[in-house]
């Protein structure tokens, strides 16, 4: 299969071309390190599968994704990213892409993954987002020995991070103040973090929780 890998990153790009290399099914056409430049080479390519990274200095992955599939309608396209919540997940689904791994989930599930779209598999509309994150957040943890958080846990991080109120949260959740408190005083414990700053930055640099920049603005609207 005709590969391309986007990332950003210099060193995830040589390990993934590591990986490929053992493998006599997957050639490796094209490396990107940003979204223009892999719209690009996929238009130059004939590509049959393609790693994408969800976050890229220039464009999202989303996008990326998007773009690749409107010059390479049968290309099969997989997110390997740093980040991980039903949010994402079900973005990237949604862009069209087949599969979904996380960086933290190891070389084995990419192998496990590309496994599968070699022999033609192009996963089930039956697994959803919700699914893809519990797995990927077990082997994640297994991987690497940090927490893991759960769906609702994640979510409620996500927004918190993102400037919203206690109160906003469980409106958008609809769950009472007290539940959100609950689930930050856990994930505290969780992450030996005393206060819910040392929270979000100490999940940040672990992978779990993507930069409270990206999530855009927040405003009262949205808790509606």
């Amino acid at each position: 299969m005709r590969t391309m890998i986007v990332d950003d990153h210099d060193l995830v790009r040589h390990g993934i071309r590591s990986v490929l290399a053992g493998d006599s099914r997957v050639r490796v056409v094209a490396e990107a390190s940003t979204g223009g430049l892999a719209l690009r080479q996929a238009a130059a390519a004939q590509l049959d599968l393609a790693l994408v990274d969800l976050r890229l200095p220039d464009m999202r992955g989303e996008d990326v994704v998007r773009g690749i599939l409107e010059v390479r309608p049968q290309a099969a396209i997989v997110v390997v990213s740093a980040y991980l919540s039903e949010d994402t997940v079900r973005g990237a689904l949604q862009a069209g892409a087949i599969g979904y791994v996380t960086k933290t989930a190891g070389l084995t599930e990419l192998r496990t993954v590309i496994d599968r779209v070699v022999r033609g598999e192009r996963g089930s509309a039956e697994v959803t987002g919700h699914q893809i994150v519990e797995r990927l957040h077990s082997l994640g943890s297994e991987m690497s020995g940090r927490p893991s958080l759960t769906p609702q846990q994640e979510r409620v991080l996500e927004l918190a991070a993102a400037g919203w109120t206690y109160q906003q949260v469980g409106a958008k959740l609809f769950i009472t103040e007290s539940t959100v408190r609950f689930h930050v005083q856990k994930m505290k414990r969780k992450f030996a973090a005393r206060t819910k700053t040392e929270l979000i930055a100490t999940a940040i640099r672990a992978g779990v929780l993507a930069p409270a920049a990206e999530a855009g603005p927040v405003c009262l609207e949205r808790a509606s």
